[in-house]
């Protein structure tokens, strides 16, 4: 039972909802500042004109009054009842000298806040909500430049208020960088677990079927992904599948492996009556037909040799384990065999080594080329070249030869097992099919790839692209 709080359905909603949060908040705090020390007029309107005409209106009484601010206020009282707020007089030092109404303390002492200091000091006509007051002005009063008018009246902040200082342009820009920002991280924390999935595949692909993502190793990097259940639930499958493939493959291994042990006893039976039977034969019209069938009781031999090699090829790897070795001391003796052979065969041989460190099973290695050299042999017309190339994406060995080539559509199936093409089938060559099939299984146990290319001029290039060892 996967956990809620690990669920992707839960994860995915959740930030969907922390997005919308962090991209109000963004707005919503800008907002509030420019809100609070902007000298944008936000008064409009009736508003705008109410405060104008009280602060004339109070200009006037004040100097009428001469200074008597008691008689003031009591006429203010009397003139004022239907006003939609109450007034307030304030000085250079925030005192307050006349007044409509009663003022709370706790709305006082928010008058040495730096929010309404910035308020009183506006050159425009202006609105600012504290402790729940709404207050209008600064109202200017004409002949005393020390005193302000204010209007208050009791309302509650309304939220989307506080967006009004920002342009609208400037909300849209807010928001979508937000929104691309958290967009942008969930879907890496989506894909890293898909990229790594997908390098897994790739892996299994390429035929290392040992390939895990091990989730619950803490020593591991792939720990990071068990943070989310459908994934880590969805990598144990894809373990539990691999090793059922790994299982399958090494099972059906197993099966041809007895089979050809199986074989060779009654081969090796067949080929001694064989040869008592030529023994003791004096007809010469039956020596034909023992000599056909001696021919295919050794052809019968290869296949199950050579069978048995790609069955055992894995198992005798791992039992002689990887070893660092130069690519000079892997390809020095095969080159030279090769030389050797080349000239019994009357073909011009040509080598170019470079320098390399690999960590390889030293015996697939080894023949992996030579498969591939020797089926070179048998198909050139006069040369044959080994080169190597070292690059960043590993160490290659390319084969070339200038034998008739194949057909373009037959190079992906060229290292199936008993695949031959339909020259290799009408030529005296021979072959069964198991070298290039042979090659491409030591290439996954050195975690290799093998590629086909036709030459222009004619003929077949291997490339054996191999992991150059980690220095250090």
């Amino acid at each position: 039972m996967i956990s809620p709080i690990r669920s992707f359905n839960v994860k995915v909603l959740g930030w969907f909802w922390l997005t919308l949060l962090v991209s109000v908040l963004s707005i919503a705090i800008p907002a509030v500042l420019i809100q609070q020390f902007s000298d944008e007029n936000h008064l409009r309107g009736k508003e705008r004109e109410l405060l104008n005409v009280m602060t004339r209106h109070v200009d006037e009484m004040i100097t009428d009054s001469d200074g008597d601010f008691r008689r003031l206020g009591r006429m203010m009282k009397k003139s004022d009842r239907r006003m939609p707020f109450e007034w307030f007089v304030i000085d250079k030092e925030l005192d307050i000298v006349l007044s409509s109404a009663p003022i709370r303390k706790s709305l006082r002492e928010r008058f040495d806040n730096p929010r309404f200091w910035y308020f009183l000091q506006s050159e425009h006509l202006r609105d600012i909500n504290v402790e729940w007051t709404r207050l209008l002005g600064p109202g200017g009063l004409p002949s005393h430049p020390d005193l302000k008018l204010i209007l208050w009246r009791p309302e509650r902040p309304k939220p989307m208020e506080i967006f009004r200082a920002m342009p609208w342009w400037s909300i849209v820009g807010i928001f979508l960088i937000v929104t691309s920002v958290m967009s942008y991280l969930l879907v890496r924390s989506i894909a890293q677990p898909l990229n790594r999935l997908g390098s897994a595949f790739n892996a299994v692909g390429r035929g290392q079927l040992s390939h895990k993502v091990e989730v619950g190793n803490p020593a591991s990097q792939d720990k990071r992904f068990a943070a989310n259940a459908q994934f880590a639930r969805l990598f144990e499958q894809f373990n539990d599948m691999t090793a059922r493939i790994a299982a399958l493959i090494q099972n059906q291994k197993r099966q041809s492996a007895d089979i050809s042990h199986e074989l060779r006893t009654p081969l090796t039976r067949l080929q001694m009556t064989l040869a008592l039977v030529r023994k003791k034969s004096h007809d010469e019209n039956i020596l034909p037909l023992l000599e056909r069938a001696e021919r295919e009781s050794e052809l019968l031999n290869l296949h199950i040799q050579r069978l048995s090699d790609l069955t055992t090829l894995e198992a005798h790897a791992i039992q002689q384990g990887r070893q660092l070795l130069t690519s000079e001391a892997l390809l020095s003796e095969l080159c030279e065999d090769a030389a050797f052979e080349a000239r019994g065969m009357n073909i011009a041989w040509q080598h170019a080594l470079c320098s390399a460190t690999l960590n390889v099973y030293e015996a697939a290695f080894v023949t992996a080329i030579e498969n591939v050299v020797r089926n070179a042999f048998k198909y050139a017309r006069s040369s044959v070249s080994l080169r190597c190339e070292n690059d960043n994406n590993g160490f290659k060995v390319i084969i070339c030869d200038d034998g008739p080539g194949v057909a373009p559509e037959e190079l992906q199936r060229l290292t199936k097992a008993f695949y031959r093409t339909d020259s290799a089938r009408n030529s005296d060559t021979g072959g069964l099919g198991l070298g290039l099939a042979i090659t491409a299984e030591a290439m996954r146990l050195n975690e290799g790839d093998i590629t086909f290319a036709l030459e222009k001029t004619g003929g077949l290039c291997v490339t054996l692209k191999f992991p150059v060892a980690q220095q250090g």
